[in-house]
């Protein structure tokens, strides 16, 4: 019954509770026009009946509020975002302050499920941004259940994207430690080409100076040829690694480049071991300094490529630690800040809730891409 109990607490807890846009009393009639829009859909022009109001008395907080409310709507979140600070900011009545606070989280949730798919960083800072907005309404009103469950949620979903970035860090360095391999198995095939390039020229220059016999200038380009094709099959091996990736990710031009190098170096390769095969030295030495060449232009592609990938990690490491101050509306006091840091970073979660969790991951993607969050008029 425990355990049905707990796992019931976490179902409710996955789906964002986000109020109804409650408009405080009308100013007048141009108001009132703007509500019977709202209500009816009509939010572009339901703004500019409380654009209106606003021209006719600026004082007033009501008509920027319900304002906000269209904007949000609109999916406008940075101009509703704008609108619902400025309420907070200059309304004396703290019902509809706690109102502007709790939007405020919603439209940050919103915003930060909207980066999940393309920059984890940014999406994690909108998160801790709504539960700030969120405690910032229960501080005003503790009974307010729906932001309770809504940092629930939250917490929830910044302990996936955590998980995320961490399996991200750790793809990258075993990228990075694959690449550096590959970088060092490149430079020993170019030298150890350009040693075969050197051994071949020798036997050349000894055979046109008659220093052996024609037989054992055949048996040296044999002896040759043999080294080359081993290294054409660990510079076929090497070509094998950069192809093999997940399709999913696309390969960097560095990468691309490097595999075309590589072609090419393989091509030059059997060239220069048909050449052998002949006894043509001449010709052979050609295609081995193609070869040594295609190997050098692979390396460099990849050192480059790697380069970028360590720079993209420092910025991306920036990233996460721009992240762990999360934004408070209205300049929160610091100490405030770093608790809430604490607790939206590192929620207290029990084994059980992470096991449930981890159980409704699917679950709780399919929910929120469906985009049950945001069918705020039925819940305010």
């Amino acid at each position: 019954m425990k355990a049905r109990k707990l796992k019931t607490i976490v179902i409710i807890a996955m789906i964002l509770v986000i109020s109804r846009p409650t408009f405080a009393g009308s100013v007048d009639d141009i108001v009132q026009q703007g509500n019977n829009l709202y209500n009816k859909g009509n939010f572009n022009e339901a703004i500019k009946e409380y654009d209106q109001a606003l021209i006719n008395q600026p004082q007033t907080i009501e008509p920027k509020f319900n304002k906000a409310n269209c904007y949000f709507h609109l999916d406008d979140l940075a101009q509703a975002i704008d609108l619902y600070n400025e309420v907070a900011a200059e309304s004396k009545d703290m019902q509809l302050v706690e109102k502007a606070k709790y939007n405020l989280g919603n439209c940050y949730f919103q915003q930060g499920s909207k980066q999940k798919d393309s920059n984890l960083q940014k999406a994690m800072a909108d998160m801790q941004t709504s539960i700030v907005c969120w405690r910032s309404a229960l501080e005003i009103n503790p009974e307010n259940q729906k932001a309770a469950k809504n940092i629930e949620v939250a917490r929830l979903i910044i302990k996936d994207i955590i998980d995320q970035i961490n399996k991200q860090k750790e793809q990258q360095q075993q990228q990075a430690e694959k690449q550096k391999q590959l970088q060092q198995q490149l430079k020993e095939l170019a030298e150890q080409q350009k040693a075969l390039a050197q051994k071949t020229q020798q036997t050349k220059k000894e055979a046109d100076e008659s220093q052996i016999s024609r037989q054992e200038t055949d048996n040296n380009y044999k002896q040759q040829a043999q080294e080359q094709s081993q290294l054409k099959a660990k510079t076929e091996q090497a070509l094998q690694q950069i192809q093999q990736q997940d399709p999913n990710s696309p390969q960097p031009p560095q990468a691309q480049q490097a595999g075309s190098e590589l072609e090419q170096a393989v091509n030059s390769q059997s060239d220069a071991e048909t050449q052998l095969k002949a006894s043509d030295g001449d010709n052979a030495k050609k295609f081995q300094d193609k070869a040594v060449e295609h190997l050098e232009n692979a390396l460099k592609q990849l050192s480059q490529d790697n380069q970028q990938n360590q720079e993209q990690q420092q910025q991306q490491q920036k990233q996460q630690e721009q992240t762990q101050q999360p934004r408070k509306p209205n300049q929160p006091d610091q100490e405030q800040q770093q608790k809430e840091q604490q607790a939206a970073a590192a929620p207290g979660t029990t084994a059980q809730e992470i096991l449930d969790k981890e159980q409704q991951e699917k679950k709780q993607r399919q929910i929120l891409q469906q985009g049950d969050y945001q069918k705020v008029e039925k819940d305010w």
